[in-house]
C-alpha cells in the first residue's frame, strides 16, 4: 500500500519520485491518464517528468476502487488542487453568454471582437468559454471534469453566470442558456442522456433536485435601472437565487462622468426589489473610477454599511484600469486620468477590508485579468494575499465572511456559540445568525433572515405575503458529499438549528409564513424540515 502513511505535502513529493522510478506504476499512471483527458507523455524511463497531483489522485482512486489501498480522507485532502474552491463547502461554475450588445457606455468597460461586452479573450473564464464557442452544456461539463479530475466533490454546484447585462438578452435566450446548464448537470454521470429541448426548463430543474450534480444556487449579473418586478419573476422563474449588479460608485456626479447612465437612487430601488424578493445581493465596486479620488473612495466603501438604502450581502471590488480598447484610453492620453500606484490601492484596500461587517462576504478584491491588456493601473494579480500578509505584519484582522470561514478545521461543537447581529434596511430588518467557534471567532454555519416591514403588491411577489424570508443558508468546511457524514461542519445539523432559530424568531416578529429562496438542488433538504415548494420558494406555516 503505498499511500498509505501519507500525512504531508512532503510525503506527496516523496511518493512522485518513486513513482516516476517504478516502470509499472508510471506506465499505470499514463493509461489512467489517459482516462482524465490529459495531454499523453511519452515514457522515458529516467528522464520523464514527475506525475502532477491530479494524476497521482487518479491513481489513488484507482486502486482503491480495486481494493488495493484503503480509502485515506487526508490523503485525498493533500492532493485536492486549490483546496479553497470547495473549502467554502460549494464549488463553483462559473459560464460566459455568447457576445450580445450592451445598453450601457460606460467608458472604464472594454469592448473586444467576439466577446461578451466587459469580458476579455485571455480571462480564465472566458478562455474556457471562448474554446466551447459559448455553448452553456459545453462549458458546465468541461469545468465539472476538470473540477473532479482535481479531486473536488462536485455533488453540490454554484452556477455564476457572467457576460454583461443578463436581462438585456432576449428572454428565449435566456431560458435555453439556463436550461442547458441543468441539463448538463442532470447529464453528468447518469446513465441515459437527456436530449436537447426534450424536456422543459420545469422538468429539468425536478430532475436536478435528484441529480448526482445538483444546482444549489444559481447568480446572474445585470445593471441595476434593469431590476423591477417582472424582471425578478423572470429570474426566479430561471431559479435565480443570487443577482451580482455592477453598483461601481455612489457619487451620482462620479457615475455622470462616467457615463453609467443611472443614478444611485436607481441602485437603492433596485436593492430594495431584491431584497424583497429573498434574493441575495452582490454589488460590483469600482474604486479609482474617472474623477474619483481616494477620500471619495473611502467614503463610497463605508457609505455602503451605514446607509439603509444599501447593505449588501457581498461585494466584488474591481480596482479600475486603463484597457486600450475602452474609452477611458483616451480619456487617460489625454492626461485627464491617473490610476492609483499599487501602494496607494493597497493603503485603500486596507482601509476597507477593516471596515467590512461581519455579515459580508468579500469575494474579490482585484479583476483577474491578464497583466498585457493593461495600460495603467496595478497588475498585480495576487492582491488578496498580500493584503493577508499586511493583517499578519501590522495586526489587524478583515471580519468578512470569507476571512472567517473555518474551511479545514475540526469541529467540536461544544466550541462553537450561537451569534446574532441585527441591522435595518431601507425595507425591513435583516437578522444574521451565525454558528462561531468561541475562540477564534471562525465561522461553521451562517443565515441570513430578513423581516419584511410592510407587504406592497407593487414590490413584492405575492407567494412572499405575510413571510419572513431565509435569504442564505451557509455551512463551511470541507465540502462533504451529500450521502457522506464528516467531522468537518458540514451534515453537524448546523444549518437546521439556525433555522429552527429564525422560525422562532419570525414567530415572535408576528409572522404568519417563513419562505426560503432555495437552490433547485437543495429543495429535498428543506423538505425534510417542513418545507413545501410554492413558485419557486419553499415555504411553511409558522401558525
Amino acid at each position: 500500500m503505498i499511500f498509505k502513511g501519507i500525512k504531508t505535502e512532503a510525503d506527496i513529493e516523496k511518493l512522485k519520485r518513486i513513482i516516476s522510478k517504478d516502470k509499472v506504476l508510471y506506465e499505470r499512471v499514463l493509461r489512467i491518464k489517459k482516462k482524465i483527458t490529459f495531454r499523453s507523455r511519452d515514457y522515458v524511463y529516467r528522464t520523464k517528468p514527475l506525475p502532477v497531483n491530479a494524476e497521482i489522485l487518479a491513481l489513488y482512486k484507482d486502486m482503491v476502487k480495486n481494493g488495493e489501498e484503503e480509502r485515506l480522507p487526508e490523503v485525498e485532502l493533500l492532493l485536492r488542487k486549490i483546496k479553497t474552491k470547495s473549502n467554502s463547502g460549494i464549488v463553483s461554475v462559473s459560464l460566459l453568454t455568447k457576445p450580445f450588445a450592451c445598453p450601457g457606455k460606460c467608458v472604464y468597460c472594454p469592448t473586444e471582437k467576439g466577446m461578451p461586452k466587459s469580458y476579455l479573450s485571455k480571462e480564465p473564464a472566458a478562455s474556457r468559454a471562448l474554446r466551447n464557442n459559448f455553448d452553456p452544456y459545453k462549458q458546465v461539463v468541461t469545468r465539472l471534469r476538470a473540477l473532479e479530475t482535481n479531486g473536488h466533490p462536485i455533488d453540490k454546484i454554484e452556477i455564476i453566470v457572467i457576460g454583461g447585462t443578463w436581462s438585456y438578452y432576449p428572454s428565449k435566450y435566456q431560458e435555453e442558456f439556463i436550461s442547458e446548464v441543468f441539463r448538463a448537470c442532470n447529464n453528468y454521470k447518469r446513465k441515459g442522456e437527456i436530449k436537447k429541448k426534450s424536456k422543459t426548463l420545469t422538468e429539468l430543474q425536478r430532475l436536478n433536485e435528484k441529480a448526482k450534480c445538483r444546482v444549489i444556487g444559481l447568480s446572474v449579473e445585470t445593471r441595476p435601472d434593469y431590476i423591477n418586478l417582472d424582471e425578478i419573476k423572470r429570474m426566479r422563474s430561471l431559479g435565480v437565487t443570487k443577482v451580482e449588479i455592477g453598483v461601481q460608485n455612489l457619487d451620482d456626479k462620479v457615475m455622470l462622468k462616467n457615463a453609467r447612465g443611472f443614478s444611485t437612487e436607481t441602485i437603492a430601488k433596485a436593492t430594495a426589489l431584491l431584497r424583497l424578493a429573498g434574493l441575495k445581493i452582490v454589488y460590483h465596486m469600482m474604486p479609482n473610477l474617472y474623477t474619483s479620488n481616494y477620500k471619495k473612495d473611502v467614503w463610497m466603501f463605508k457609505e455602503l454599511f451605514l446607509n439603509p438604502l444599501f447593505y449588501p450581502d457581498m461585494l466584488k471590488i474591481y480596482p479600475c484600469v486603463v484597457l486600450k480598447n475602452s474609452s477611458l484610453y483616451k480619456i487617460w492620453q489625454r492626461g485627464e486620468f491617473k490610476a492609483y500606484s499599487d501602494k496607494k490601492l493597497a493603503k485603500l484596500l486596507v482601509e476597507v477590508k477593516k471596515g467590512i461587517p461581519k455579515f459580508v462576504r468579500l469575494i474579490r478584491v482585484i479583476r483577474d485579468i491578464p497583466a498585457d491588456y493593461i495600460v495603467a493601473g496595478s497588475k498585480i494579480s495576487n492582491l488578496r494575499q498580500l493584503l493577508e500578509a499586511d493583517q499578519i505584519e501590522n495586526n489587524w484582522k478583515c471580519k468578512c465572511i470569507r476571512c472567517r470561514e473555518i474551511r479545514e478545521a475540526k469541529i467540536e461543537l461544544k466550541d462553537l456559540s450561537l451569534e446574532k447581529e441585527e441591522y435595518e434596511t431601507s425595507v425591513g430588518r435583516e437578522v444574521f445568525l451565525s454558528w462561531e467557534k468561541k475562540s477564534t471567532d471562525k465561522m461553521a454555519t451562517f443565515l441570513r433572515l430578513f423581516l419584511p416591514l410592510v407587504f406592497n403588491k407593487d414590490d413584492t411577489l405575492p407567494v412572499l405575503e405575510d413571510c419572513a424570508i431565509i435569504r442564505e443558508l451557509h455551512t463551511y468546511g470541507r465540502l462533504v458529499p451529500v450521502a457522506e457524514k464528516g467531522k468537518q461542519s458540514q451534515h453537524r445539523g448546523l444549518g437546521s438549528s439556525l433555522i429552527g432559530e429564525a422560525e422562532e424568531i419570525s414567530k415572535k416578529a408576528g409572522y404568519r409564513k417563513m419562505a426560503i429562496i432555495s437552490g433547485v438542488g437543495v429543495r429535498s433538504y428543506y423538505r425534510k424540515l417542513g418545507y413545501r415548494l410554492a413558485d419557486g420558494y419553499m415555504v411553511k406555516s409558522l401558525i
